[in-house]
């Protein structure tokens, strides 16, 4: 742990940008392209930029298919043209995978969506580097710029020792999936976060959780919190009685994680540091704690899906109160 603060604190603000797997999906225009303009607007009249993890599976497929569905290429001229113009804003657009889209159908009805394999390593080692080193190179040439960051699709890439091949081929060095203190190894999920370094970020070799210091890829970890299980009471209730305000604006939903719900109204849960919905409450805190550990980077989730009309207005005031002292950056400033 550093001894204090030495410079200004450095805050990536990073979205997931992808429908939902769960039925209904949502569409594009709800999930990703409505929620991102508001997130877009925000960004320029903060002068801040961003990270977008771009779901490169789901371009791939809407290409498969947009020559037999009109709806397909619809959405995947949106999504694209999108995409460009957050390059053009200047934000930084970098790898998420969700591997499952190997495996999904667009039919007249829209995605039959399968996710049994789910996980990286739901796969051979050839099928990881196969999909890495292409989906890779599929979203370097809408952007022209390099990837070098990822972010695991549902925070799954462990056993990394079956993945690090693949990342070291592809040139990613950098990798931002760990929230310390998170665990769900139910359903289709598995991650195992109980055990991190107590530290802003760290170099790692083939175990995200364990640090190397000559290690050739290095975590940015996402902030966590110990949300209270009144807290989720006070996020579900709210949901219920200003839906307006506090209902995402996609219009999907996730894929069932098996028994969270009860564990979240019962005993709480420690999750990520996120913009989404009501969690965006509590960014400030999770700042102040950081800043007095003598850290130096605070990484923040998102999803434009799951944005709510609320959740965008703190998010400007979070901005707006932390730029004097903090400095908002992607991981391309890294580069």
């Amino acid at each position: 742990m550093n001894c204090g603060q030495k410079s200004k604190l450095n805050i990536y603000i990073t979205y997931d940008y992808e429908i939902f797997f769960g039925s209904p999906t949502g569409s594009a225009e709800k999930c990703i392209i409505e929620p991102t303009e508001q997130i877009r607007r925000i960004a320029k009249e903060t002068n801040v930029k961003m990270v977008f993890f771009v779901d490169v599976g789901y371009l791939i497929r809407l290409e498969e298919y947009k020559d037999s569905f009109v709806q397909a290429k619809s959405d995947y001229d949106l999504v694209v043209n999108q995409v460009k113009g957050l390059v053009e804003d200047g934000h930084d657009c970098q790898l998420h995978i969700h591997p499952h889209w190997e495996d999904c159908i667009y039919t007249e009805k829209g995605w039959d969506m399968n996710v049994d394999r789910y996980k990286l390593v739901d796969f051979s080692e050839v099928e990881i580097e196969r999909i890495v080193l292409e989906y890779k190179l599929y979203l370097e040439n809408i952007t022209k710029k390099p990837v070098i960051s990822y972010r695991a699709g549902g925070w799954c890439l462990q056993p990394f020792s079956k993945i690090n091949k693949a990342f070291s081929k592809a040139g990613l060095k950098i990798d931002s999936t760990v929230f310390p203190g998170g665990k769900n190894v139910k359903g289709a999920y598995y991650y195992d976060f109980e055990k991190t370094p107590n530290k802003d970020k760290w170099n790692f070799s083939t175990d995200l959780c364990k640090e190397d210091v000559n290690g050739e890829f290095i975590e940015y970890p996402i902030s966590n919190n110990r949300y209270s299980n009144w807290f989720f009471w006070r996020l579900f209730i709210l949901g219920r009685l200003q839906p307006k305000l506090h209902k995402s604006i996609g219009n999907g939903n996730p894929i069932p994680s098996i028994g969270m719900r009860k564990e979240m109204l019962t005993k709480g849960m420690t999750l990520s540091a996120s913009v989404d919905g009501y969690f965006v409450t509590k960014l400030n805190r999770i700042v102040k704690q950081n800043i007095q550990r003598g850290w130096n980077e605070t990484v923040i989730i998102g999803h434009p899906k799951a944005s709510t009309y609320f959740a965008l207005k703190q998010l400007k005031k979070f901005i707006v109160r932390n730029k004097p002292t903090s400095s908002f950056k992607t991981f391309s400033d890294l580069i």
